[in-house]
């Protein structure tokens, strides 16, 4: 049997949408994501994938954005998706475990960073509920600590930078919303 995506999205959605009601996200279908608008910031929770037919990877993330350093970043030609973002099961391990700047690629190759579900394994869905469940808190606390673009800033531009900022992407992007961020408080 082919795994498709579109069952995998309407699975997690229907999973997440009483959260959603309950935090004011709407559905994102085609972006597989929950979103919400607070003035020029959009919070995110969203998921990427990889499908191979027989199993499908899922990869959860949160996301804060800020309109005006997107924009900023937008008109000098440096596409930005997300003030800032993280791999919510690699929160779940710093939040459990501590820091260690060897955490995200040692959860790579472990593939422990994602949701692996496949068509011959049918408690992949439990599993995936019930690993989802946890996240979701650790989501919102993270929305909550970067709720004004002074705490990008603070996240941005405070050393050491890999202690305070596992993200991702590479360090040009820590640099360029570190100082638009913090050019944009100055000018408050």
């Amino acid at each position: 049997m082919i795994m498709k995506i579109q069952d995998v999205k309407k699975h997690i959605f229907s999973t997440l949408e009483p959260f959603a009601a309950a935090n004011g996200f709407k559905i994102l279908r085609g972006r597989f994501a929950l979103s919400r608008k607070a003035g020029r910031r959009t919070d995110k929770i969203f998921f990427t994938y990889c499908s191979w037919g027989f199993e499908v990877n899922i990869f959860p993330y949160v996301s804060v954005d800020y309109g005006d350093i997107t924009t900023i970043c937008n008109n000098c030609g440096f596409t930005l998706n997300h003030s800032a973002f993280i791999n919510l099961l690699l929160l779940q391990r710093i939040k459990l475990q501590g820091f260690n700047p060897d955490l995200r690629w040692k959860m790579q190759v472990a593939q422990t960073d994602r949701f692996i579900l496949s068509d011959d394994e049918p408690d992949d869905y439990n599993r995936l509920d019930v690993g989802l469940s946890p996240l979701l808190p650790i989501a919102l606390d993270f929305i909550s600590q970067y709720d004004r673009i002074d705490s990008i800033d603070r996240l941005f531009n405070t050393m050491p930078i890999e202690q305070y900022s596992p993200y991702c992407s590479g360090l040009d992007t820590h640099c360029m919303v570190g100082l638009i961020s913090a050019k944009t408080l100055q000018k408050r």
